[in-house]
């Protein structure tokens, strides 16, 4: 078949979607039951054929990548670099699946981020609402996929984790059964406020790649990078249960994917569907025996098998247990036949991502993923949020308040900067002809109010005034304040004119972890004991100190554990009791050490007190707060 095979099988296969007796070859979601596509060994949804080739370039266009005369490797991998694999579920979400394992790889593969996790259910939504492309169906294309990620950017799996099920009418009317359903019924509605506000990872813009097999050699070689590929399925080439020929159960368990024979290409045409999967390696020498439509082993005229030479390794989306079970790189993997990519395939890759991600000073993450939290790390450690410091906001539009009317006037001061509140104060300047009728309030929005004036001082005039705070201490200052006058009684009338907020941030603690590893052999019923230690470089006065201590001992009773800073001060820490069961992992809390520097050597001892039983010091961290 030449270069353009692909491309005319998708138009003959992309002209309808036919639904036979066994479903139709895509799962587009529970809500429509009778689409579903199930496996004997579990589900395994599709996609729809044709938004995968949507603006695809002719094939035999691409130039190959790599120089001509390179030579590689019969065998190659890129396993060191993937992600755990995923399960798409019942939705035919492949090429979403496919696109963030792609981008998964390159993060690992730049490296900032070491367990690199995005969320596949923003990208749905992302490519049908924010690029705007597939609306009304579940498919999308590498492409649409790739430039969403470019463009908008997508969050960690954490801010909106993926939902296996598409919605129903279960969870919207809408989403009842039909074609051209709403788009909130392929995206499972939007994104939580908090999935909008989370930071967003992007990747440079991707390209399509030549499917074939020394172009996408070259890519996974040259550049130690994955390769998305969109696909015609063919269903008894994928021992999928969904179609009407034999499948392999020892094919489907290995992840073998042969290229079809001719009675596969037409019985798939009957029910056409795509699949989205990621390339991370190849064998040149691995060899499976072909088939035919009737799923018998093929021999040649001697009598030995007919052998199909030459395999990508790739990552699916069904999930573990089932598919690739018994792949050698892992449950969940496949090899997929050369030749059928060639064929059948269109390609794209993208480049590694600029990783520029900010520590925020005061949540408790580390954002920038350098193993520093907040005031630990240099970004934060001048900033208020850490070295304590007072602001200032003001809001100086002027408003009437209206008179008798209980709702009011709302004036509000947004607060970028972060920080712990250890004070604020708010002074008002309100011109007023009675103000006994006023009632003013603070209110931090998501964080309470305090009344600062409930209708008191009778008949006076104005209230210019600075009023002290103490609700809101300990609270993130960042965030909306709004200043609500109302005038509850009739006749007099004033202006609110200006006001201003005062916030003061105390130095935020910071806590870091010191560790040692070494294990050390207890010796029976020697006061001597095993020693180790930890030296913590860096100075600040302790305000809290955690000791976590971890001993292979079948007798807990006989130990006495013994903390030593410097030359100086010795703890007990538990004295040997003898009392029965493991010694296991304990915390002990120490609080002699408060207020003293931490920077110094520490020393842990533990001594076995009694005979018979033995056992070993296998670890224990420091944990200090300063």
């Amino acid at each position: 078949m030449s270069s353009l095979s692909w491309f005319r099988a998708r138009k003959t296969l992309g002209l309808s979607v036919l639904v036979t007796a066994f479903g139709l070859a895509g799962c587009l979601g529970d809500e429509l039951d009778a689409y579903e596509v199930t496996n004997l060994d579990g589900d395994a949804a599709l996609s729809e054929l044709d938004p995968l080739f949507d603006g695809a370039p002719d094939p035999s266009k691409l130039e190959d990548e790599g120089k001509a005369d390179a030579v590689y490797p019969a065998k190659f991998d890129l396993m060191a670099t993937q992600s755990p694999v995923k399960s798409q579920g019942r939705r035919g979400v492949c090429t979403i699946f496919a696109a963030t394992a792609l981008m998964e790889h390159l993060y690992k593969l730049e490296g900032t981020l070491p367990n690199p996790d995005f969320s596949e259910q923003f990208l749905q939504w992302s490519t049908k609402v924010e690029v705007g492309d597939y609306k009304n169906t579940d498919g999308s294309n590498a492409d649409t996929n790739l430039d969403a990620i470019n463009r908008f950017g997508i969050t960690e799996e954490s801010a909106w984790p993926y939902e296996s099920s598409g919605w129903s009418t279960a969870n919207d009317p809408a989403c009842t059964k039909a074609e051209n359903l709403p788009t909130k019924c392929y995206t499972n509605g939007d994104p939580p406020a908090s999935a909008l506000a989370a930071a967003r990872f992007h990747l440079p813009r991707g390209r399509w790649v030549s499917p074939r097999a020394r172009s996408i050699k070259a890519v996974m070689n040259d550049k130690k990078q994955a390769v998305v590929i969109g696909l015609t399925f063919f269903y008894q080439a994928w021992n999928h249960r969904a179609g009407t020929l034999v499948a392999n159960n020892e094919y489907w368990r290995q992840g073998y994917v042969t290229y079809p024979n001719a009675k596969d290409k037409t019985e798939s045409q009957k029910s056409p569907a795509g699949h989205g999967i990621l390339l991370v390696g190849w064998d040149d020498n691995l060899t499976v025996q072909k088939r035919d439509g009737d799923g018998n082993l093929l021999t040649d005229a001697q009598g030995n098998p007919d052998l199909e030479k030459g395999f990508f390794i790739f990552k699916n989306s069904w999930g573990t247990g089932s598919f690739g079970v018994a792949n050698p790189y892992g449950d969940g993997y496949g090899f997929i036949s050369m030749k059928y990519v060639e064929e059948y395939a269109g390609a794209y890759v993208a480049d590694l991502p600029e990783v520029k991600v900010a520590e925020v000073c005061n949540d408790g993450v580390d954002n920038d993923k350098n193993g520093k939290i907040d005031c630990q790390d240099t970004a934060c450690s001048q900033k208020a949020a850490c070295t304590g410091g007072t602001a200032t906001f003001e809001n100086t539009t002027a408003q009437n308040i209206p008179d008798n009317d209980a709702t009011g006037i709302s004036s509000a001061i947004t607060v970028a900067q972060g920080g712990t509140l250890s004070a604020a104060s708010v002074t008002v300047d309100i011109t007023h002809t009675y103000i006994g009728d006023l009632r003013v309030k603070l209110v931090r929005d998501g964080g309470g109010e305090v009344v600062l004036h409930d209708k008191a001082g009778g008949s006076a005039d104005n209230i210019q005034k600075t009023f002290s705070v103490s609700a809101f201490n300990g609270q993130d200052m960042a965030g909306t304040w709004r200043l609500v006058v109302s005038d509850t009684a009739k006749t007099d009338t004033g202006k609110l004119n200006r006001w201003s907020l005062e916030l003061k941030t105390g130095a935020k603690a910071a806590t870091s972890l010191y560790e040692s590893t070494q294990a050390v052999a207890i010796p029976d019923d020697d006061p001597t004991g095993a020693k180790t230690t930890i030296s913590v470089p860096d100075a600040g006065s302790i305000k809290a100190l955690k000791v976590r201590v971890t001993i292979d001992h079948a007798y807990q009773g006989d130990l006495t554990l013994k903390l030593r800073r410097a030359s100086g001060t010795v703890i007990t820490l538990q004295q040997a009791d003898g009392s029965s069961g493991d010694f296991g992992t304990k915390t002990f809390t120490p609080t002699n050490w408060n207020g003293v520097s931490s920077a110094a050597t520490w020393s842990l001892t533990a001594i076995d007190e009694a005979a018979s039983d033995v056992g070993t010091l296998t670890g224990w961290s420091l944990e200090v707060t300063r």
